[in-house]
Order: C-alpha cells, then sequence, then structure tokens
C-alpha cells in the first residue's frame, strides 16, 4: 500500500481530524464524541510517502489496509469508519 500526502489530506478531511499548530507537519486527532482518540501527523508536500510511513499511518489509525483503501477512494464514509473505531476501542 502506497500513499501521497493527498491521500493523508483525503482522510483527514473525512474524518473530521482537530487539526494542531505545527511546522513541519500536519498535525491532528480523530476525535470520537468530542474525546480526542487518536494522534495523527504527516509531513507537508506533495509526494508519495517514503518507505514504512504509509504503513505507520495505517497502524495510526487502527486501520486494516482494506479501509485506508476504501477512505481514500471514497467507498467508506468518515462516520462509517469511526463507528467502526468506536466498536474496537470499546472493551
Amino acid at each position: 500500500m502506497q500513499l501521497t500526502t493527498r491521500d493523508a489530506q483525503v482522510v483527514f478531511r473525512k474524518l473530521d481530524v482537530e487539526e494542531v499548530q505545527s511546522t513541519h507537519h500536519v498535525r491532528g486527532f480523530v476525535k470520537i464524541n468530542g474525546v480526542r482518540v487518536l494522534p495523527l501527523h504527516y509531513s507537508r508536500g506533495r509526494k508519495p510517502f517514503p518507505g514504512h510511513t504509509s504503513e505507520k499511518f495505517r497502524k495510526s489509525l487502527l486501520a486494516t489496509v482494506e479501509e485506508i483503501q476504501a477512505l481514500v477512494s471514497c467507498s467508506l464514509d468518515g462516520p462509517e469508519y469511526l463507528s467502526r473505531l468506536a466498536a474496537r476501542l470499546d472493551p
């Protein structure tokens, strides 16, 4: 799986990530019911992620490869993914 910064922007927008100011990276938090649950970040620019960065981004979202691909390709919307994530995090 290879992601670009544009793909990460799509994921941030779909999940309505709360962005935090940063100079070198785009940082933010995935929120469920107003509570910050997962920190995310990616480097600024318009290039493919180097090395294993795509895999690290996926793991930071606790998502499967199929879920990330579906988020980027618009076949999975943000609220549906967040409900799946909430179910995973709920003991």
